[in-house]
C-alpha cells in the first residue's frame, strides 16, 4: 500500500495516464541518442572480427565494409535518436507555449473570482479568533466596539467590517505593507496565493511561502521545524509532491494547448483559450453560442482532458490531486500544531487539529502521531496554566489576553527545552524558585513581545487555511469540469 492507502497498481495507473506517446518517443530517442557511441563501438568490434575472418578465408567483411558498417550504424543511431528526441520536444514545447499564451496562467482569475468565499473562510477560521480575543480584551477591533457594545453584536459588526475592508484591500493594488497598515488586515499571504493559477505551473505559492517566507521561517525555527534534521521525514513526500506537480501541470498544459489548436482550427477563429476549457460555466456564455456546436465541442474536449489526466471517476481524481496537494497541507498542519497552542490543545472554537489532519488525507501513522502530540501538549498546557495562575496571575486578566496567548505559545514551543532544563516532566508543584529560574524568563519575554507572537500566529493560521482552501477548491473545480458535480456554479 502507498501513503494514501491506495494500491501500488492504482498509483501506477495514475502515472500511466500522464505519460503521453510523445514522452515515450522522446525517451526512446534519448536512449538511442545517448547510446549511439556504444552501438558504434560494438559494431566496430564485430567489423574487426569480420575482417579477421576474411583474412582467414572465412566468410567475413572487407576492409571497406568494416569501415562503413560502424559508421552507418552509429550515424543512424545518432541521427535517428536525435530526431526522435527533438521532434517530440519541439511539439510539446510548442503546445506548452500555446497553452501559456492562450491564458492557462490566467486561471488565477478563477481563483480570484471566489474572493467572497475565500474571505468568508478566512474570517471563520482565522480572523474571527483574533477579533473575539481583542473584544474580550477590551481592544478596538475595526471600530466594532463603538458600533455594538455587546459581545455577539460586536463580533457580527466586526465580521461585516472585516469583509468590507478585505474587499477594499484586494481592490486597492497598494504595496502590501502599506495596505496592511491602512486596513488593519494582513492579507499578504492570501494575495500571494491568489497569484497562482489552477492547474498551471505558477501555482507554487504555498510551497514558496513555507520554504522562504521570513515570518513563517521564524515560526518554524521557534517550533523546531526548521533545518535539514527537522525536515528529514518530510523529504520523500516533498520530492514526490514536486514530481507529481510537474508531471500533472505539464500534461494539462500539453492537452489544453492541443485542444485550443483544434477548436480554433475547427471554427477558423482565435477566440478559444485555456479559460474556455477550464472555467466551469464558460460553455454557457453568449459568445460561444455564435459557434455552431461550440458548446458541445468545448465540453467534449474538457471532459476528455480532465478524465485523461485525473481518471474515470471523482474518487480517482481526488487521489490524483492529493498526489500534488497533500504535502503542502500536511506541512502547514504540522507547523500549526507545533506553533498554535490553542489549535493543538483543542481550545480553538470550531477548529480541531486531528480532524483537519484526517480531512487532509494524512495516513494513520501521522494521525496517531498528531494525536499523541496533541494529548501531551494539552497535559502540559494545563500544567502551564496552573503555574501561570500561581506565579503570574495578572496574565489571566481579560486586558492581558494577547500577552497570555503569547506566553502559551512560548511555553508550547519550548516544552522540550524546558523538560531538559528541569531534568524530567514539567510539574504543577514547581517551586517559586524553580519557576523564576526556568520559566519566568520565557514567560516574561513572551508577554512583553505579544505583538510579534500575534503576527507569527496569524501568518501560521493563514498559511494553513490557504493550504486547506487550495485542496478544497481544486476538488470543486475538477468535479465541475468533468464529473457532473453541481456544487460550484459558473463564476462571473
Amino acid at each position: 500500500m502507498t501513503r494514501d492507502g491506495r494500491k501500488t497498481r492504482a498509483v501506477l495507473g495514475d502515472l500511466a495516464r500522464l505519460v503521453a506517446p510523445m514522452d515515450v518517443l522522446y525517451q526512446v530517442g534519448n536512449l538511442i541518442y545517448r547510446r549511439s557511441l556504444r552501438y558504434t563501438l560494438l559494431t566496430a568490434g564485430i567489423a574487426v572480427i569480420g575482417v579477421l575472418a576474411d583474412l582467414l578465408n572465412l566468410p567475413g567483411l572487407t576492409i571497406g565494409q568494416a569501415i562503413m558498417l560502424p559508421l552507418i550504424v552509429g550515424g543512424v543511431a545518432f541521427v535517428g535518436g536525435f530526431t526522435m528526441k527533438l521532434i517530440p520536444r519541439m511539439i510539446s514545447t510548442r503546445l506548452l507555449t500555446v497553452a501559456q499564451a492562450c491564458g492557462l496562467n490566467l486561471m488565477e482569475d478563477y481563483r480570484k473570482s471566489a474572493a467572497g468565499e475565500h474571505i468568508e473562510a478566512l474570517w471563520e477560521r482565522v480572523f474571527v479568533h483574533e477579533c473575539r480575543l481583542r473584544l474580550d480584551a477590551g481592544l478596538d477591533v475595526m471600530g466594532a466596539r463603538d458600533d455594538a457594545p455587546s459581545g455577539g453584536e460586536a463580533l457580527a459588526s466586526a465580521r461585516k467590517r472585516f469583509v468590507t475592508r478585505a474587499r477594499r484591500a484586494l481592490a486597492s493594488h497598494l504595496p502590501q505593507t502599506r495596505q496592511m497598515h491602512q486596513t488593519g488586515l494582513d492579507l499578504r499571504y492570501f494575495e500571494d496565493w491568489r497569484d497562482g493559477a489552477y492547474l498551471d505551473r505558477s501555482d507554487t505559492k504555498l510551497v514558496e511561502q513555507f520554504t522562504g517566507n521570513l515570518t513563517l521561517l521564524a515560526a518554524r525555527r521557534q517550533a523546531g521545524l526548521a533545518g535539514p534534521g527537522a525536515m528529514t521525514r518530510f523529504w520523500p513526500a516533498r520530492l514526490a509532491g514536486r514530481f507529481w506537480f510537474f508531471v500533472i501541470t505539464r500534461c494539462v498544459a500539453i492537452e489544453v494547448g492541443q485542444a485550443i489548436e483544434r477548436l480554433n482550427r475547427r471554427y477558423d477563429t482565435d477566440m478559444f483559450g485555456a479559460q474556455s476549457l477550464l472555467w466551469p460555466g464558460e460553455e454557457d456564455q453568449a459568445w460561444l453560442a455564435e459557434f455552431d456546436g461550440g458548446r458541445e465541442a468545448v465540453l467534449d474536449h474538457r471532459r476528455r482532458i480532465v478524465k485523461r489526466i485525473f481518471g474515470p471517476d471523482l474518487q480517482t481524481a481526488h487521489a490524483v490531486l492529493d498526489h500534488m496537494l497533500r504535502c503542502p497541507i500536511i506541512l502547514a498542519g504540522e507547523l500549526r500544531i507545533r506553533y498554535d497552542a490553542e489549535y493543538c490543545c483543542g481550545r480553538l472554537h470550531g477548529c480541531d487539529a486531528v480532524a483537519d489532519l484526517k480531512a487532509a488525507g494524512a495516513v494513520s501513522r501521522d494521525v496517531r502521531s498528531a494525536e499523541r502530540f496533541a494529548e501531551s501538549a494539552a497535559r502540559d498546557m494545563d500544567v502551564f496554566d496552573r503555574l501561570i495562575t500561581l506565579h503570574r496571575g495578572g496574565l489571566l486578566q481579560p486586558d492581558r489576553a494577547l500577552a497570555c496567548r503569547a506566553v502559551r505559545i512560548a511555553l508550547h514551543t519550548g516544552r522540550k527545552k524546558l523538560r531538559r532544563a528541569l531534568g524530567g516532566d514539567i510539574r504543577p508543584d514547581m517551586s517559586a524558585e524553580q519557576f523564576e529560574r526556568h520559566l519566568a524568563p520565557l514567560v516574561d519575554a513572551a508577554a512583553d513581545d505579544a505583538r510579534t507572537y500575534t503576527h507569527r500566529l496569524v501568518a501560521v493560521r493563514m498559511h494553513h487555511e490557504l493550504a486547506r482552501l487550495a485542496r478544497e477548491d481544486y476538488r470543486k473545480l475538477i468535479a465541475a469540469l468533468a464529473y457532473d458535480d453541481p456544487q460550484p456554479g459558473p463564476r462571473s
